[in-house]
């Protein structure tokens, strides 16, 4: 019997959402049509694919669920024991959200030796500093890159001074905004951020 300890609300309100459509065009040509007729000139068909709205888990504590859950319109999975313990089969991978530091990876990479790959879609790594990546870091990186694919979060001073709870889409430019959605969207994951 599941008490409401037991219960992440986070994870059944994102189970209670729908995922934001997110087009894919497939285009198709009519079937031989003939020279000069309307349906030469007619505009290619467009076939939308939903994807899953992202369910953003913490890989460890302060390694920016909430603001970026915020930020990108995801679900903030809240703590990834929460989250693995409550899953179905039916949900969707979660994007792991860790820091750009030595103790964010290895506590990345044990979680995926924990919990398999396949319940992460992606890792969503937040810069620790802005700049060049230390030759370690990046290094380890690399790594943590073989086993699961990498996003990478830009940084945006801002947020050092902003509670995560008033964290928005407008806190990135948009062309940034639009280059994480779609690195997630390439990963099949939906987020309720600007794509072109």
């Amino acid at each position: 019997m599941e008490t409401s300890q037991d219960a992440n609300p986070w994870l059944e309100a994102a189970r209670s959402v729908p995922a934001p459509p997110v087009p894919e065009v497939n285009r198709s040509a009519p079937d031989s049509p003939v020279h000069g007729s309307p349906l030469q000139d007619s505009p290619a068909v467009e076939v939308e694919t939903e994807y899953p709205r992202a369910v953003l888990v913490a890989a460890h504590g302060g390694a920016g669920t909430t603001t970026w859950s915020h930020i990108l319109g995801a679900v903030d999975g809240g703590n990834i024991e929460h989250w693995v313990s409550e899953r179905e089969p039916g949900d969707i991978p979660a994007v792991l959200v860790l820091r750009a530091s030595v103790e964010g990876i290895n506590t990345a990479k044990s979680l995926l030796a924990q919990y398999g790959v396949d319940a992460f879609a992606t890792a969503l790594v937040i810069p620790a500093a802005p700049g060049k990546l230390p030759r370690r870091i990046a290094s380890e990186l690399r790594i943590l890159g073989g086993a699961i694919s990498v996003i990478h979060a830009p940084w945006v001073p801002d947020l050092l001074l902003k509670r995560a709870a008033h964290a928005s889409s407008s806190d990135l430019s948009p062309k940034e905004l639009t280059k994480l959605t779609m690195m997630l969207a390439n990963q099949g994951i939906g987020t309720q951020g600007e794509t072109p």
